[in-house]
């Protein structure tokens, strides 16, 4: 790793002391950064919470949740890149990887040159995956403002006989005045006409 760059944080997940002393020492020799060892799968759930590591290495076998188990429950909380470790050719946990959102896995033993390589490739995915899924909810939050936008224009219109250009100006200087968003002006007609109606 080039000089000048931000440490890749990683934390690893793996319940054998010497593998993950020597994963730590290899790592840090790389120019990377582990922010946390983590012995089982529940306390590898827990410290990717606490730490929100760039990356996860963990181990399919391990105590009170299994790698896969663990990768499913951070993912879901909070998407980060996962390779997983395994000694064990097992064709069935590959459909429990995808669930999980995996993005790499390595048969131990494991060198660390391959380790970088799928660190790197794991790492440049999954900025690729956190970049489509905040264009995504902006595009989700887009849509749903539009929707509050033209229902307000359709209640101006009915209420009080503004011609669509007439509504949308109208809303448009209330948020300015009021210095906020259009659509937190939309809204706020929305749910006074709802309290009107429930008057009626």
């Amino acid at each position: 790793m080039s000089e000048g760059k931000t440490k890749k944080r990683i934390l690893i997940a793996e319940d054998d002391q010497w593998l993950s002393t020597s994963l730590v020492e290899a790592l840090q020799r790389e120019g990377y950064e582990v922010v946390g060892i983590a012995e089982t799968g529940k306390e590898a759930v827990e410290k990717a919470l606490l730490h929100q590591p760039d990356l996860i290495i963990m181990d399919i076998r391990m105590p009170e949740l299994d790698g896969l188990e663990a990768a499913y429950q951070i993912n879901e909380k909070n998407f980060i890149p996962i390779i997983l470790l395994t000694a064990f050719a097992d064709p069935t946990f590959l459909e429990r990887a995808r669930k999980a959102r995996v993005l790499g896995y390595l048969m131990k033993p494991v060198s660390i040159t391959e380790l970088v390589s799928a660190i790197e490739i794991a790492f440049n995915i999954g900025q690729q995956i956190n970049h489509l899924e905040i264009e995504l909810e902006n595009l989700r939050e887009e849509l749903e403002s539009r929707k509050i936008i033209e229902r307000a224009k359709g209640f101006l219109m009915d209420a009080y006989g503004f011609k669509e250009g007439e509504a949308m100006r109208f809303l448009q200087k209330e948020a300015t005045r009021r210095r906020v968003k259009i659509r937190v002006v939309a809204q706020a007609i929305l749910d006074a006409a709802e309290k009107l109606l429930e008057k009626n």
